[in-house]
């Protein structure tokens, strides 16, 4: 056992009121670990209160204990935060003014890039998920069970996508596996979060999808505030999206701009064949891992698009 999971464990023993947090649309990943960690401490008898500034997708609002995640800071005043799936500060958004960080702050991440912000950082860059480090947490706290195991499963399923994703290792399905021992239901887990799409999603999808530019080894699709209204369709319908431009014969990395109401342009990218897009996620500020990044940037679409194409054609062709 590591000497950070050593002092968590001792401060989780010794205190009482815990507040979790984490990053801005928060995805299966961050809801997996918050909730699976809120279980666990209230295992233990403690008192815990999840703190987003955004709610969970409707993807993951089906599950049972997606209402244990608020976006409304009540009166909580908490011993210890625990910022997990957040690799800087400031991706947990406009509720960062209303976190107290002269609290014990525990910063459990599996970004590569992470700022390691806290005052305890337990942050494993060769993991696929955050997930998976809190269920090496809870293991040696408490007995687990069908709920817990489910939203760490959630974590670990999403952050792999479906194990299919680079970041897939013998330690991520070995500890899928051991979860799945617990009772979760893969088939019912698969199916809230993959095969439960509003048409507006589909709709909207055929649209991008008939907008995509392929280029020599990369690709690009588009995401409009006018395609949205058409297909009356949410920024959170696009979710998963990117990847279609990596499904491609030939293509080695993708991108993903969608464009915002506040003159914001949010961008995914995705990568596979040894082709790392971190640096240039980073390049604009943001953030992530080699085959899995993305940022934000104010802009004009087309403008941006046609800057991203040329930085694209030279990450793919030193490959």
């Amino acid at each position: 056992m590591g000497k950070k999971i050593k002092e968590v464990l001792s401060l989780i023993k010794n205190n009482k009121k815990f507040l979790i947090v984490s990053h801005k649309n928060p995805d299966g990943d961050s809801i997996g670990s918050e909730i699976a960690l809120a279980l666990g401490l209230r295992k233990l008898g403690k008192k815990v209160y999840i703190y987003n500034q955004d709610p969970p997708s409707n993807r993951y609002s089906r599950f049972d204990k997606a209402g244990l995640i608020h976006t409304d800071k009540k009166e909580f005043n908490e011993d210890i935060i625990f910022i997990v799936d957040c690799a800087e500060i400031d991706r947990i958004g406009n509720i960062k003014d209303e976190i107290n960080f002269k609290k014990t702050i525990i910063n459990i991440d599996h970004h590569i890039s992470n700022e390691k912000f806290g005052d305890i950082n337990i942050v494993k860059g060769d993991y696929s998920s955050t997930a998976e480090i809190i269920y090496e947490l809870l293991d040696k706290l408490i007995d687990l069970d069908k709920d817990i195991a489910t939203y760490l499963y959630i974590g670990i399923l999403t952050d792999t996508g479906s194990f299919r994703y680079p970041n897939t290792t013998s330690h991520s399905l070995k500890v899928a596996a051991e979860l799945v021992d617990y009772g979760v239901i893969t088939s019912q887990v698969s199916e809230f979060v993959w095969f439960s799409d509003p048409p507006a999603r589909i709709k909207l999808l055929g649209d991008v999808l008939q907008r995509i530019t392929l280029h020599k080894n990369f690709s690009i699709m588009i995401v409009t505030k006018d395609m949205l209204k058409k297909w009356g369709a949410k920024e959170e319908d696009t979710e998963e999206f990117v990847n279609y431009g990596l499904s491609i014969k030939g293509i080695k990395a993708t991108a993903i701009i969608k464009e915002k109401d506040d003159g914001m342009l949010k961008v995914s990218l995705r990568s596979k064949n040894g082709v790392s897009i971190q640096e240039l996620a980073a390049e604009y500020g943001g953030g992530g891992h080699k085959t899995a990044a993305g940022f934000t940037i104010r802009g004009d679409l087309e403008t941006f698009k046609n800057e991203l194409e040329g930085k694209l054609e030279k990450i793919v062709n030193k490959f």
